[in-house]
């Protein structure tokens, strides 16, 4: 059985692009406070000295309490799932839509919850005695890559949605809620 080529498949190819970066950033920065150090490359604390000195996320430097929940989310799901969707999109696997479903959800919420604290972030030290480098919420700083994830999530679940409301219609003879391509 032939498979549709990805680059006919135009969300798909967003997505891989997307799953293609996400895989380094996910080794390489986000997962790297469960390396050891003994085996963890200087380079990579460099890279989050930089990236906390450019965009002030304070995530990575003093998390909320529920913000280590979400790095192990990443590990024990976001970089399986991106390891199994990385080859399933370019064979056009047919249980993409459902596994991309729920990757989009929990993105979604997930980075809307990041998203909220970080907009709540004051820019002076409230009496604690820690300086903060200022933050830019907006779209051209951390507000535009957290707005950016979220968007995808977002993006992602209702084009999910919608291709498994056209398989199920499909299949149970019903009339799909969705239109056919969005």
């Amino acid at each position: 059985m032939a498979t549709t080529s990805i680059f006919s498949r135009k969300k798909d190819l967003v997505y891989l692009v997307f799953f293609l970066i996400h895989l380094p950033v996910m080794l390489a920065f986000d997962l790297t406070g469960y390396y050891p150090t003994a085996i963890k490359p200087a380079w990579m604390d460099a890279v989050k000295t930089w990236y906390y000195h450019t965009y002030g996320d304070r995530f990575f430097v003093a998390p909320p309490p529920w913000f280590p929940l979400y790095t192990l989310l990443e590990a024990f799901y976001h970089l399986p799932l991106t390891l199994w969707a990385i080859p399933a999109l370019l064979r056009n696997d047919p249980r993409l839509p459902l596994q991309l479903l729920v990757f989009g959800l929990q993105t979604t919420f997930t980075t809307m919850t990041c998203l909220a604290e970080m907009y709540s972030w004051e820019d002076t030290d409230g009496g604690s005695g820690v300086k903060w480098v200022k933050v830019d919420k907006g779209v051209g700083g951390l507000g535009g890559m957290y707005g950016g994830y979220l968007c995808l999530g977002v993006f992602m679940a209702v084009d999910c949605y919608a291709r498994l409301d056209q398989m199920v219609a499909r299949t149970k003879g019903l009339q799909p809620i969705t239109k056919k391509e969005l």
